[in-house]
């Protein structure tokens, strides 16, 4: 009778190869508690077969506890897409960073079309064209920040080149900023070619805020931008161009930061600069700059182009910009056509004079005629005058002419190193009650006693008498003047002067005022 059929020895697999894998595994693996292990041991089979026991040497595998999840894991998606939209804000390269932390963060970050839609043009215009398809439908924030290490020839076809890369998406734009530092001939219309045109595929409707600057511009065209399409357009800050103002285009404005392209001069640059403030009936925030061109005022010289007031019924801050050596004329010429009944801040604002300006101890040459153009300004509440604008003549006839409502109104911030304790003494004479808070940024010329007599002077006695001294001020604000020390008039606010001192930019802990160095809360 034929045996069964039965494997020989020789064939079955040795147990020395799993012996010495699981004796490794254990050596290197992290042992488990012992109330872990015992109670993987009592989920093991009870009994083994004879041939495991013998051929099979048991060695308890254990496996690394797994790590706990760090908090920030535990935010909603929402809330960690929305940290990194407002970090990618801050840096440009802020996405790419995220992207790469983890696979959880990779996957947010992908998935997430609002964190790619800032679009910074340089060398990597390959990186740049990926970030746009991962911004899917998602408006675009365009940036042109070109090389100037180039030829004129190699600038102008560069510059071209990053705008092509974007124009297909000119509907996506949200915001537009292109910004040449240095010369080169017709970069605008290198960067603006591809906008300008009479072609619904060049109009921009979603378009909000625009920033074209070029100082060095010479090239006198006139540019008519997205077909005169942008409805949803409200910020606008344009330096070195000349762009045709059109109603449909700039009609809904209400910011705008405008410097004069200089093309234009006197008269027909007021007029110009008129016509465009007219467009922009709603404008809320005007700063206004006309470069020097060097030419002479004419007193008749607007009358015949242009004779009608400019209503800005909702204008509230007002910034009007002049650089040594004078105030232009353009600018004298522009301020009586102006009507600005809600007007709160206004700000007369001029660089630090250089050294070819160091002359001009008394500021600008031409402020009486300013004083004279000036409209009337019946809600005026914050008057902040800076270095060329600082005069005795000039700032002193000008409080006088304030209207007075009955009631301290004024806050008046100066800045600037002309600031003396004569100039305040003769400045500050016409203002009588109007002044509610008093400003001083960067005066390194005054001290704590000469700020204490301007404040006795305005009051009409002496605040260290005690606190039945009515003082003339609520408020006093010290800003970087490093020849006050303002530790030694802390007491001011015993008889209802408030003090607030910055340094460095922080506002400094005046509950911390006998420490050696300024604390800041």
């Amino acid at each position: 009778m034929p045996l069964p059929f039965k494997r020989s020895r020789q064939d079955e697999p040795t147990a020395f190869p799993r012996s010495i894998l699981d004796a490794v595994k254990s050596f290197y693996a992290t042992e488990y508690p012992k109330s872990k292990s015992k109670h993987r041991d009592d989920r093991k089979p009870a009994a083994h077969s004879s041939r495991s026991q013998t051929h099979h040497a048991t060695y308890p595998t254990t496996r690394a506890p797994a790590r706990a999840a760090h908090r920030i894991m535990q935010l909603p998606t929402e809330v960690l897409a929305h940290i990194f939209v407002l970090g990618a804000a801050e840096a440009t390269m802020f996405p790419v960073i995220v992207s790469h932390v983890c696979r959880a963060w990779r996957y947010v970050a992908l998935h997430t079309p609002a964190l790619w839609r800032r679009i910074t043009l340089d060398g990597s215009l390959k990186m740049w064209n990926t970030r746009v398809h991962r911004a899917k439908a998602c408006t675009l924030d365009i940036q042109l920040a070109p090389l100037v290490a180039m030829s004129h020839l190699a600038y102008y076809n560069y510059v071209q080149l990053c705008t092509h890369v974007v124009l297909p998406y000119i509907h996506r734009w949200r915001s537009l900023e292109v910004r040449f530092v240095g010369y080169a001939p017709f970069l605008w219309n290198a960067a603006l070619s591809g906008c300008c045109g009479h072609s619904s595929a060049i109009e921009a409707p979603a378009l909000r805020e625009l920033t074209l600057v070029y100082p060095e511009n010479d090239d006198t065209k006139e540019y008519m931008l997205f077909n005169g399409f942008a409805p949803r357009l409200r910020r606008a800050t344009i330096h070195g161009i000349r762009l045709t103002w059109a109603p449909s285009l700039f009609q809904n404005l209400t910011y705008l930061d405008y410097t004069h392209h200089g093309f234009t001069r006197g008269a027909q640059a007021a007029a110009e600069v008129l016509y465009m403030l007219q467009v922009s009936a709603a404008l809320e925030e005007l700063r206004l700059a006309f470069p020097w061109r060097g030419d002479t005022a004419s007193r008749y010289a607007l009358s015949a182009s242009f004779s009608r007031a400019v209503h800005l019924p909702r204008l509230r801050k007002l910034a009007l910009y002049v650089d040594w050596p004078d105030v232009p004329p353009a600018l004298t010429y522009t301020l009586p056509h102006l009507s600005l009944p809600v007007l709160r801040s206004l700000y007369l604002v001029a660089p630090p004079p250089s050294r070819h300006a160091a002359h001009f101890d008394g500021g600008f040459p031409r402020l009486r005629t300013v004083l004279k153009s000036l409209p009337r300004l019946p809600a005026l509440a914050h008057l902040h005058v800076a270095h060329g604008w600082l005069a005795e003549h000039f700032l002193g006839p000008l409080l006088a002419l304030l209207p007075y409502p009955g009631a301290p109104h004024l806050t008046l911030t100066l800045e600037g190193a002309h600031v003396t304790h004569p100039f305040l003494v003769n400045a500050l004479r016409g203002a009588g009650r109007r002044l509610r808070a008093l400003a001083l940024v960067r005066c390194e010329r005054l001290t704590a006693q000469a700020v204490l007599d301007v404040l006795n002077r305005l009051s009409g006695a002496q605040l260290q008498t005690g606190p039945q001294v009515f003082p003339a001020i609520s408020a006093l604000y010290l800003r970087d003047c490093a020849g006050i020390d303002w530790r030694s008039l802390r007491w001011l606010g015993t008889v209802g002067i408030m003090l607030k001192v910055w340094e460095g930019g922080r506002e400094v802990d005046l509950r911390y005022a006998r420490a050696k160095k300024a604390r800041f809360p």
